[in-house]
C-alpha cells in the first residue's frame, strides 16, 4: 500500500471517484497486504497475508470480475496472468509489462495516462463490457493460454536463439527482442 510504484493511490483515488459517480454495487478486494488499509469509497475487504495456496488463489481470481493492476513500473505483470488464465479480464496502465498480456478492449483495459479518472474509465469499460459480453473473460483466458503456454514460450525462444545464431554467423550485430 506504501510503495508508490505500486499504484495503490491511483486505485484509491479511482474508486472514490467511481463512488462519487455512483458505483454502489461494486466491492473490492485488496489483498497481499499484512494490514489493513484505507477506505475506499466502496465496500472493501482487505486479504491480510499472503495466500499460500494455488488453488485458493485461483478460486479468488475466478470469483472477481475484473482485476485491477494500478503498477506505475511493472517489468511483466504475473497477476495480471494469473488472473486472465482464470478468466478475469486486467485493467491496469499501458507504460508497464501489461501491454504484453493484456489487449487492450479485448480482454481487458489499458489506460493510456497514469491517473485515477483513466484507471476509474478502464473499471467502468470493463465492468459495462463484461454485462453486456461476458466472452471477455474467455477472451482473456485464451490470450493466456495460447501466448504463455509452455510450448509457446519454448517455441519463441528457439526462434530467437536460431536468429541470433543466424545473425553472428553472419558476422552482424547481435540485437534481441522477444515478443509475444
Amino acid at each position: 500500500l506504501t510503495d508508490p510504484r505500486k499504484g495503490f493511490a491511483h486505485f484509491r483515488d479511482a474508486l472514490t471517484h467511481l463512488a462519487d459517480a455512483g458505483l454502489t454495487d461494486a466491492v473490492a478486494v485488496v489483498f497481499g497486504n499484512d494490514h489493513d488499509g484505507p477506505p475506499l469509497g466502496i465496500e472493501t475487504r482487505y486479504l491480510l497475508g499472503r495466500l499460500r495456496s494455488d488453488r485458493k488463489l485461483a478460486e479468488l481470481y475466478a470469483a472477481a470480475d475484473l482485476m485491477v493492476v494500478p503498477s506505475t513500473e511493472e517489468g511483466f505483470g504475473k497477476t495480471a496472468a494469473e488472473a486472465m488464465a482464470c478468466g478475469t479480464p486486467v485493467v491496469g496502465f499501458d507504460n508497464t509489462g501489461l501491454p504484453d498480456i493484456v489487449d487492450h478492449r479485448s480482454n481487458g483495459f489499458l489506460a493510456a495516462r497514469i491517473a485515477p479518472d483513466a484507471l476509474a474509465e478502464g473499471i467502468t469499460w470493463t465492468l459495462e463490457t463484461l454485462d453486456r459480453d461476458p466472452s471477455i473473460r474467455e477472451r482473456a483466458r485464451s490470450k493466456i493460454l495460447r501466448a504463455f503456454d509452455a510450448e509457446s514460450v519454448a517455441r519463441r525462444y528457439g526462434d530467437l536463439y536460431r536468429r541470433q545464431i543466424a545473425r553472428k554467423g553472419a558476422g552482424g550485430p547481435v540485437r534481441t527482442a522477444l515478443t509475444a
